[in-house]
């Protein structure tokens, strides 16, 4: 089983202005689709590796043949990034974070000078 390109869960334009089309197109079309190409092609001669999700092989890195390992973190990490990304990120979304990470945020000036 070959790693895929997930579609984008919501139309090119969703993020903007924050994120133009072009550069979504960029990094979805672009970098994100070389990532599956790579993992796709690095593990292409280890069908042991093929059919576990991407966390998986990550999380075993250490155990992946040493002849493909960068080429696995490398790729295999880009498209997990790239996914969870696509998946928490969202039209309006954002705003003021709370909890510990705002508390943080204090100690640097505050969320409007980080952002």
């Amino acid at each position: 089983m070959a790693f895929e390109l997930p579609p984008l869960p919501y139309d090119y334009a969703a993020l903007e202005p924050v994120i133009d089309t072009p550069t979504m197109h960029l990094h979805h079309d672009g970098h994100h689709a070389a990532y599956v190409k790579n993992l796709n092609a690095a593990l292409e001669k280890h069908s042991d590796w093929q059919n576990r999700p991407v966390e998986d092989i990550l999380r075993h890195i250490n155990s992946v043949p040493e002849s493909i390992r960068t080429a696995v973190r490398n790729n295999g990490g880009g498209h997990a990034n790239h996914t969870m990304f696509w998946k928490i990120m969202k039209s309006r979304g954002g705003g003021a974070p709370t909890g510990k990470i705002a508390d943080a945020l204090q100690n640097l000036g505050g969320f409007d000078s980080f952002r």
